[in-house]
């Protein structure tokens, strides 16, 4: 498949997604916002920073998860987008107010800057390889790699079962995750 078709179909991949988060009920959005507060953490181990994202687009919300965390001890952090376009995880006390950046996702202005060793990720669809697709700006491919070079990092992909689908198209920037929690399997 040629560069050009793999954007094309992702192109049509994310309007996809897109639709079908937009279609998700309220009462299912709770059952699996409910279970991620009731799974086992155990796959966090002896973690003590853990980076999170602000839910934008009826992605799976996991404020309550993060609250959780944060009551037992782990610190929370959040992405912030630099000048080269990768991704800077700052403390977030949760009580402290958040900003829209330019992409109009919250982030914090004023936590300090981390390097987590867990990151949950967003995304519009996983597959089971471990691959994710995103908004299509590259940020967490260009993080994951960039973590990679110098870190201990973990990338885990965190959504709704029905995001989850066999075989993703990709291409050589494209980073896979490490892990993937499917909420119909805890």
């Amino acid at each position: 498949m040629s560069l050009e078709s793999t954007k094309f179909e992702k192109s049509q991949l994310r309007a996809d997604a897109l639709e079908d988060m937009r279609l998700i009920k309220p009462s299912e959005k709770l059952f699996y916002e409910k279970k991620l507060t009731e799974m086992s953490l155990s796959f966090l181990g002896s973690s003590q920073t853990i980076a999170g994202y602000y839910p934008i687009n009826n992605e799976l919300n996991i404020l309550p998860l993060l609250q959780l965390l944060s009551s037992i001890g782990y610190q929370i952090a959040l992405p912030c987008i630099t000048e080269k376009k990768i991704l800077d995880f700052r403390i977030w006390n949760m009580k402290k107010s958040l900003v829209k950046n330019r992409y109009k996702i919250y982030e914090p202005v004023d936590g300090i800057l981390s390097i987590p060793e867990i990151v949950l990720v967003p995304g519009l669809l996983f597959d089971k390889s471990l691959h994710r697709l995103g908004y299509g700006g590259g940020f967490y491919d260009r993080t994951i790699q960039h973590f990679r070079q110098k870190d201990n990092t973990k990338f885990i992909g965190i959504c709704y079962p029905a995001q989850i689908i066999p075989k993703l198209p990709r291409v050589e920037h494209d980073q896979k995750l490490d892990f993937l929690v499917n909420l119909d399997e805890i």
